[in-house]
């Protein structure tokens, strides 16, 4: 049996990033200081005009050789016409066996820009760890990978079992620099909505080239992408480790009338119930719940979250 550290799979983790020059470095440090032997990092750039994309340019010069001989058929099949203000390079990290890809043009949103990292990955599994978010420690995909492959080991010799294609874990929110919780993703997939987030999970990586994300969602994109998955049979397996740390400062942390509207479009391929079921949620549930929490004072709604044991400080 070879060493359960040479067995590691190539992990290409994508990151998207739009004219946000606060957080892009704290992003790639996450990613860049993994203690992890092989890693693919995808960087994406919506042409950042804050000096995001030269910040990125100027990370990867100081850690890594910039290969000066990139292959241009590549390169060419991912321009789209009417773009100048392109950017793309490649390069090797002096130290660790980690490359960037780094591409910078104009997209027509999020869902596009991850697409691009999809087209762009090689890896065995890929992972999105967008900008403001960060791995939870730099030992999480080591140790991650290494929980999944001792646990497949176990299973083969009990009984064969399929391949999972989807990976997924728990995640910390992030309150404050003092406050946070853990959000322990559920054991079982969802027909209509999984219970885990993004930055959390890891998908084959030709799965992911073969549904891609559907670039007419806004904010649902990847609920979407799981929920189509599931729906054809992928299978998932949930492996009980704290992967990501993020934020409510995402484009989906809120609730809003453009989510409901794209979860109901979601959940209508598969339930031509499911508009009116989830209508009834908000209704009675989420929107009164929501209406609530805003009526208390933030310090107060901290100090409860505190006393009911759902935030540690």
């Amino acid at each position: 049996m070879p060493r359960l550290s040479a067995q590691l799979p190539l992990v290409s983790v994508v990151t998207v990033v739009y004219n946000d020059i606060a957080h892009i470095e704290e992003t790639m440090d996450s990613v860049v200081g993994q203690d992890y032997p092989h890693i693919e990092y995808i960087i994406i750039d919506g042409a950042s005009s804050d000096g995001t994309k030269e910040k990125i340019i100027e990370y990867i010069a100081s850690c890594a050789e910039v290969d000066s001989q990139v292959d241009s058929k590549k390169t060419e099949s991912l321009k789209h016409p009417g773009q100048n203000s392109r950017i793309y390079l490649e390069a090797k990290h002096r130290e660790k066996n980690l490359t960037f890809t780094f591409l910078s043009e104009k997209d027509s949103g999020i869902y596009d820009a991850m697409n691009k990292g999809i087209e762009l990955a090689t890896g065995q599994w890929c992972n999105f760890m967008n900008c403001g978010d960060r791995f939870h420690s730099s030992n999480t995909l080591k140790e991650f990978f290494t929980y999944f492959l001792q646990s497949a080991q176990v299973s083969s010799q009990a009984a064969p079992q399929p391949t999972p294609q989807i990976l997924y874990g728990d995640a910390q929110l992030i309150y404050d620099d003092t406050h946070s919780k853990i959000l322990y993703a559920s054991t079982k997939p969802h027909k209509y909505h999984h219970h885990f987030i993004h930055q959390s999970a890891f998908i084959v990586t030709p799965l992911m080239q073969a549904y891609r994300y559907d670039t007419g969602f806004k904010i649902a994109g990847d609920t979407d992408f799981f929920a189509k998955a599931y729906n054809n049979g992928a299978r998932f397996q949930y492996v009980p480790l704290v992967v990501a740390s993020f934020s409510l400062e995402g484009v989906s942390s809120h609730l809003s009338w453009q989510m409901f509207k794209e979860d109901c479009q979601i959940g209508y391929k598969y339930n031509r119930l499911f508009p009116l079921l989830h209508a009834l949620k908000y209704l009675f549930w989420v929107i009164p719940r929501v209406c609530i929490r805003n009526a208390i004072p933030a310090r107060f709604r901290s100090q409860a979250r505190i006393l009911l044991g759902k935030k540690t400080s």
